[in-house]
């Protein structure tokens, strides 16, 4: 009895301060006011038929035949593009256009589709009329990296886009998709990830305490797989302290910390020194160590004292800065 009530209490606890945080983030963004030096425009990104929500911020100066470095970002688990809004403008503002979006089911951007039913007979041109349950806010991060290449593809696009100075910066889950970005996305020539949360491992460990989250992954795949529950994830498995809901077997998969060995661009990684959320020395900081040893230009930092969350917060202004600067050193 004692357990279940600290594990109701633990619940309860990481519920309210990550609704608090949310509501004072989307607050501060709400009340922000895009700079007169930065435009922004509504674009949309096909990621495998699925519409991609995307906001491309440039600057105001920016001449019609010119051509600027581009960086690409995305939000963490359970955010949105809105919660970009304050660092794409101030990296717009240092020159650069940005492109932020919302993966698959997130925000703005569409959601999978799922047939509920039979599949009826298609027609000649293969199109079927079908009632169908849109898969939205499940944390699936092959989706996502999939989504991260289909943004690289749509900024290739833009006319004013240097391709040959593309980068990627994420926070939290992105900032794990950083990592993964400086692995394996050959286009992207410098990458920031901030609180990377690069080990779903040690984040599994952390937000779901006290259970075998492993083999619970394995047996809910399996019964996934064979139709004994819902197939879609939403409804099922979230971690009491974060939003949306887990893919758990793919979330437990990807671990872009194991494929660092292998990164040879430039790559910042900017850490809380008292993060909660996860392990950081065997996230980001052993993925900076990896990198380092392939001979990557690399680099870990900590901002002493903070959590996870105080990035976006009174350290804001600290961390953007950090990564205004680490761009500025790839594209001297």
């Amino acid at each position: 009895m004692t357990y279940r009530f600290v594990a109701r209490d633990r619940l309860l606890f990481w519920c309210l301060i990550v609704g608090l945080l949310a509501t004072s983030e989307a607050r501060a963004q709400r009340g922000f006011e895009l700079p007169d030096t930065v435009t922004r425009r509504a674009v949309d990104i096909w990621s495998e038929g699925t519409r991609l929500a995307g906001d491309l911020y440039a600057p105001r100066d920016l001449a019609a035949d010119e051509t600027r470095p581009t960086i690409v970002m995305s939000h963490g688990w359970g955010g949105t593009k809105a919660l970009l809004t304050n660092v794409a403008s101030r990296l717009a503002a240092e020159g650069y256009l940005v492109l932020a979006f919302d993966y698959r089911g997130w925000g703005e951007s569409d959601g999978k589709l799922v047939v509920q039913g039979d599949m009826p007979d298609r027609d000649a041109d293969g199109i079927v009329t079908v009632r169908a349950r849109e898969i939205r806010n499940v944390v699936d991060p092959i989706d996502q990296t999939v989504d991260i290449q289909r943004a690289f593809d749509f900024i290739e696009g833009e006319p004013n886009v240097d391709t040959t100075r593309l980068g990627y910066w994420g926070s939290s889950y992105s900032g794990a998709h950083a990592i993964w970005v400086a692995a394996h996305e050959p286009r992207a020539g410098c990458a920031v990830g901030q609180v990377a949360a690069a080990d779903s491992r040690s984040l599994a460990a952390v937000s779901w305490a006290g259970q075998d989250i492993a083999e619970h992954a394995r047996l809910q795949a399996i019964r996934r797989a064979r139709g004994d529950i819902d197939p879609l994830p939403q409804g099922t498995d979230k971690a009491p302290n974060l939003n949306g809901w887990a893919h758990l077997d793919k979330v437990l998969s990807y671990n872009p910390v194991d494929d660092a060995g292998r990164i040879t661009i430039p790559l910042l990684v900017i850490d809380a020194g008292n993060e909660e959320l996860f392990d950081r020395h065997i996230a980001g900081e052993l993925a900076i160590q990896r990198a380092q040893a392939n001979g990557a230009p690399a680099e870990y930092t900590v901002i002493p004292g903070i959590t996870h969350y105080q990035v976006y917060g009174d350290h804001f202004e600290e961390a953007t800065r950090m990564a205004v600067d680490w761009f500025a050193g790839c594209w001297k």
